[in-house]
């Protein structure tokens, strides 16, 4: 299982530099690089930066998500032991490269003059990536690089337990909810849902995880607390 996650990651990072080599004479002098909330190309870039700019952001990424955790100090004291810790940063890494490869085909669409809903993929993109990473945020482990990483997460292992159960959760599901709900609002009312939602989650994680440890400490100090 593991090979064929990492040939499956090595294709996501190959496919689109091969593409841009086999489509570079086909393409234009500028290439579209952002998009307005209507859905209109509002950002150009040239064809080189464009085109290489995204492969070569996704492959760095996916590279620091390959060599950060060899550098946390939680996994160090573990031995590098973290269960599922592995397999959960794999699938992670798999999902951010398609991520990237997604946004990465809009702009190869559009540049080629073919008519891309960039105000649907774009925001969909990023739902689906926080719907993958929301079903695995339970498995993640403590550490110093990927998860809701807070003062009481990082301080308690129960805190950071429990602020990532419930927030893989919230994660999942809300993606999904807002995933049929972009059926039933306007292309620029989901791109401004879809951010506004992350950023009420992020809120969400900083109230929660401080909540939990200074509830559980508090019970801790009380008489026959543990």
């Amino acid at each position: 299982m593991k090979n064929k996650l990492n040939w499956l990651e090595a294709l996501l990072l190959v496919a689109p530099l091969v593409a841009v080599a086999m489509l570079w004479n086909d393409l234009p002098d500028r290439v579209p690089v952002h998009w307005n909330l209507r859905g209109e190309i509002n950002g150009w870039a040239s064809k080189p930066v464009a085109l290489l700019g995204m492969p070569l952001i996704n492959i760095a990424l996916i590279a620091l998500l390959h060599v950060l955790p060899r550098f946390d100090p939680k996994r160090q004291r573990t031995g590098g032991t973290h269960g599922r810790m592995e397999s959960v940063l794999a699938i992670v890494r798999i999902a951010l490269a398609a991520f990237f490869v997604a946004i990465f085909c809009v702009q190869i669409a559009a540049a080629l003059g073919r008519p891309v809903a960039a105000d649907r993929i774009v925001p969909t993109t990023i739902l689906l990536l926080l719907a993958v990473i929301g079903n695995y945020l339970s498995n993640l482990r403590p550490n110093y690089f990927i998860g809701i990483r807070t003062p009481w997460t990082l301080e308690s292992p129960e805190t950071w337990r429990a602020t990532h159960r419930l927030g893989g959760y919230l994660t999942f599901y809300g993606a999904l909810l807002l995933l049929a709900l972009q059926f039933f609002v306007s292309p620029g009312i989901f791109a401004i849902l879809v951010p506004s939602a992350a950023v009420l989650l992020a809120i969400w994680g900083f109230w929660y995880s401080w909540h939990h440890f200074h509830t559980h400490r508090a019970r801790s100090l009380e008489p026959g607390g543990n």
